[in-house]
């Protein structure tokens, strides 16, 4: 296949990391033309805001012709957003995301509010001891712990950036896109991890009664970041999901 028939790809990275957490995955990326990993913090300075409608708008100019967005976490909010302002999304693969982040009587398998709020007062006191516990939390579930939250460690965001991850933590709590999910009209993948101690597999029903097309795939053996944890795995599911929907 000529490079003229792939897609491009944006990457977009969660909450308390830094575009880095993809360096493991984005060198085995092949299956597409052109690669962009984007600094979510970098776009919100440009914005000069840092909500997800700013960071949204923003990044429209940015897409590419033929773009398929992978987006991790609080990245998911951001490719939901930007689906509904850019008509050059042909796809979006979420990895342990949602479109709603806090549980709620017609939505659960993600956070209680008060984790939220935990996080964001933790945050206020001290910002570089708050995202190392974040990085706990995404490691959790993972047979290798240590080695993962090692990885991960060496890509967390700096704390001169609080303010746009306190900012972040309100869009979690904020932030109900069910509805704009269930608008969309493209080729959708979820990749969830087995032992996810933030978005559990269980949010698969109702990801499907929101989008009936959607493709759910669990991999097995991991926490909130598979793509780490098991990047030739994901890699595999990514690909064989792009070849049967856009080449």
């Amino acid at each position: 296949m000529s490079n003229e028939e792939k897609p491009n790809c944006v990457l977009l990275h969660g909450w308390g990391v830094n575009k880095s957490i993809w360096d493991g995955f984005v060198d085995r990326l092949h299956g597409f033309d052109h690669v962009d990993v984007v600094c979510l913090y970098a776009v919100a300075e440009e914005a000069k805001a840092s909500d997800v409608d700013a960071l949204a708008s923003c990044l429209k100019e940015k897409i590419k012709n033929n773009t398929v967005i992978i987006a991790w976490s609080f990245g998911g909010l951001v490719a939901t957003r930007l689906a509904s302002l850019c008509d050059n999304i042909k796809a979006i693969v979420y990895i342990a995301s949602s479109p709603c982040f806090i549980n709620k009587a017609d939505w659960n398998n993600v956070l209680d509010k008060k984790s939220i709020l935990d996080l964001q007062r933790n945050l206020l006191r001290d910002p570089e001891k708050t995202v190392e516990y974040f990085a706990g939390l995404i490691a959790y579930g993972d047979k290798n712990v240590k080695n993962l939250i090692a990885t991960i460690r060496s890509s967390l965001a700096s704390e001169i950036y609080s303010p746009t991850l306190s900012s972040w933590l309100n869009e979690l709590l904020e932030q109900d896109q069910r509805k704009e999910f269930a608008a969309l009209d493209m080729p959708i993948q979820y990749v969830l991890a087995e032992d996810d101690a933030l978005i559990s597999p269980g949010i698969i029903e109702q990801l499907k009664q929101a989008y009936p097309k959607i493709e759910c795939v669990i991999i097995n053996n991991s926490g909130h970041a598979p793509f780490i944890a098991k990047p030739q795995e994901t890699i595999n599911l990514i690909d064989g999901f792009i070849s049967a929907q856009l080449r």
